[in-house]
């Protein structure tokens, strides 16, 4: 940034006084005396040779919270799966857009070991200072809501791992993210495509029941100048995909935020699918607490 031209002016100015009778010193003082030529002295050991670095990298503790690992075929824009497990920087919108989520996007695990009380879980690792952002913690990521107490990143790109701890969660969780990518197909390695594949393991001797739910803001527009909310998040199954295909019927062909998004489980034929269309609107922000309650 240029300072002002009289502060530049003036900066300049008092910096060639200085320099000059600097020189005018030094000058006398060289010319007065004769300084014996210092001893040799020997040199320093060269420093030993850095440590390679680990390969695969792993990350914990704050480590965690400057990580955005892209997910997103070629040119399709981008996703990024966050050192915690979480989703951010969601670049699906034509434009830049760093930092920015759709409200309440976060997955979520119930698990319960044989006759013991279930445990519910937000199935990310907790929230780390610094709370970035005009809100802190914020609203639209439910920060209320109890996580896992910590996490292990292992990236090796396009694939990344999270492996979650928690003693009081009866099972081990673990998250594999990536996009199909196929060497000299970029039709196939371009899917608009995000996979969270998420393994559970019961290291106890009795049975365990597990659930895993996601939730998520519609995230496409909605019509300009329209107070009502006209989106459409709509139950859609087949063979391979159950789940919900979200859209703005009502917003105009050319509109930049005209699209939709579709949050499904694959191979729903070997598990127990169930949904919500939409939180229940109530008072007080009781949202969230009904959804997690449910």
């Amino acid at each position: 940034v240029s300072p002002h031209p009289l502060l530049r002016e003036s900066t300049l100015y008092l910096m060639s006084t200085k320099r000059r009778t600097f020189l005018q010193q030094v000058a006398l003082a060289s010319a007065a005396t004769q300084t014996p030529a210092p001893a040799q002295t020997p040199a320093a050991p060269a420093p030993p040779p850095a440590a390679d670095i680990a390969y695969p990298r792993v990350f914990t503790g704050r480590h965690l919270t400057a990580i955005a690992f892209p997910l997103g075929g070629v040119a399709s824009g981008a996703i990024s799966l966050g050192g915690r497990g979480q989703l951010r920087d969601w670049e699906i919108f034509n434009r830049p857009d760093k930092g920015n989520a759709p409200s309440y996007a976060f997955p979520a695990i119930w698990a319960q070991s044989g006759a013991r009380k279930p445990v519910a879980r937000v199935l990310e690792s907790r929230i780390q200072p610094p709370y970035e952002g005009a809100t802190g913690l914020g609203s639209k990521n439910a920060p209320g809501l109890v996580r896992l107490a910590s996490a292990t990143f292992t990236g090796e790109f396009p694939l990344a791992r999270i492996d979650f701890a928690d003693s009081t969660l009866p099972v081990r969780v673990s998250l594999e993210a990536f996009t199909p990518f196929i060497p000299h197909d970029p039709d196939e390695s371009g899917l608009p495509v995000a996979i969270l594949r998420y393994r559970v393991t019961n290291p106890g001797p009795a049975p365990a029941k597990v659930s895993i739910a996601w939730s998520i803001d519609n995230p496409t527009g909605r019509p300009p100048g329209s107070a009502a909310d006209t989106r459409v998040n709509e139950y859609r199954s087949s063979s391979t995909l159950a789940g919900l295909f979200m859209h703005s019927p009502d917003l105009p062909a050319a509109d930049p935020l005209k699209g939709s998004f579709a949050l499904t489980a694959l191979d729903p034929a070997n598990a127990h699918v169930t949904y919500l269309r939409g939180w229940q609107r109530d008072r007080w922000w009781n949202s969230p607490m009904l959804f997690w309650d449910d």
